[in-house]
């Protein structure tokens, strides 16, 4: 495609409406391109499908300000191969801020710092990958209506914290939602520790890609630490992290432990990965809910064909225990989510395009 009419087409724009264009500004297309073939089996039916996992195509710019200071703004959109489903345009991510020296400061929606932390501990291309275990238990995923805030890096320290969710407030009915939710980072070598928290207010336990349904009186808090280590020369990678999960509405109280884990080996121009997790029974003030708990693992392999071209294969398991469904969660690969006690697996083979 060609860029450059369009780009003239701008510039005269700005030009007859009295802005100046400065020659620091830049404008980038980006995106993926991914598909895969899947086996699916939720435990009753057993097909193959055809899926997009996780395409998207993405806008980005930036302007040098002058002392330091740039304005930027990244708007990204879903796109699905598969069928053409995704609509919306920024419906993945849409941001403008200002970055400098005393970090950056941006408005908008995106993944939450929350979910970032947890992906750190991923390392799987599908949509049957290891993240697919920790959205639940009310971590949220994408959130909208954010302000947020990220430090510079630090000699390997970074601290993101932002703040959202907050427009549903009702004085009638006493509703006054919002979200809280902050992760901080660091990089020596090849040592990595990731904590990250979220404390959600009069929002529902559903997990929701965007603004979530108000549920009065609830609260939502969601800890994590973390911790990679590299071995030198071997390239091998080790990724551990714990997570707990508390709810609250009322004299209703409750909380959960998960445990996930990732191994990562490269192998010349691919990766070998392992992966697994496990939930714990959720613990009430009434006493513990037996076997509302799950396993997830997923192992699998890619191999780069060019630095834009990646192909790759993955097996992943979930298996749902009998009250799982009961406590609003449930674990789920490509095949769905299975209810009660029963396993849902998927064989993934796909390409990944990086443009």
């Amino acid at each position: 495609m060609k860029y450059a009419p369009l780009a003239a087409a701008l510039a005269g724009l700005f030009a007859t409406t009295g802005f100046a264009h400065a020659d620091t500004t830049n404008v980038t297309v980006y995106g993926i391109a991914q598909a895969a073939v899947s086996v699916v089996d939720d435990g009753v039916t057993r097909k193959t499908i055809v899926e997009d996992t996780g395409s998207r195509i993405g806008f980005k710019g930036n302007e040098a300000l002058g002392n330091g200071l740039n304005a930027f703004f990244k708007i990204e959109s879903k796109v699905a191969l598969d069928t053409g489903a995704s609509a919306g345009f920024a419906n993945r991510e849409g941001w403008v801020g200002l970055q400098g020296d005393f970090g950056t400061v941006k408005l908008g929606r995106g993944k939450t710092y929350f979910d970032l932390a947890q992906e750190n501990f991923d390392g799987f291309n599908g949509n049957s990958t290891m993240i697919n275990s920790l959205l639940i238990d009310g971590a949220y995923y994408r959130a909208s209506n954010n302000i947020a805030y990220e430090t510079p890096d630090m000699n390997g320290f970074v601290a993101k914290l932002q703040y959202g969710d907050m427009e549903a407030k009702n004085d009638t009915t006493g509703v006054s939602p919002s979200a809280i939710i902050g992760s901080a980072e660091y990089n020596n070598g090849p040592f990595q520790i990731v904590g990250a928290f979220e404390s959600q207010k009069d929002l529902a336990l559903a997990v929701a890609d965007g603004t979530k349904a108000t549920v009065k009186g609830n609260k939502i808090n969601n800890y994590l630490l973390g911790a990679g280590y590299t071995i030198p020369n071997a390239g091998t990678n080790f990724k551990l992290a714990y997570r707990q999960s508390n709810f609250k509405n009322g004299a209703v109280k409750a909380d959960r432990d998960t445990w996930i884990g990732v191994v990562t080996q490269p192998i010349g121009n691919g990766n070998v990965r392992f992966g697994y997790t496990t939930l714990g029974d959720v613990d009430s003030n009434a006493g513990t809910i037996s076997n509302s708990g799950g396993s997830y693992w997923a192992i699998g392999g890619d191999y780069a064909l060019s630095k834009r071209t990646i192909v790759y294969t993955e097996f992943t398991r979930a298996s749902n225990d009998d009250n799982l469904a009961a406590t609003g969660s449930v674990l789920e690969t490509s095949a769905g989510q299975a209810a009660g006690h029963r396993s849902n697996s998927a064989w993934t083979t796909g390409l990944i395009h990086l443009f």
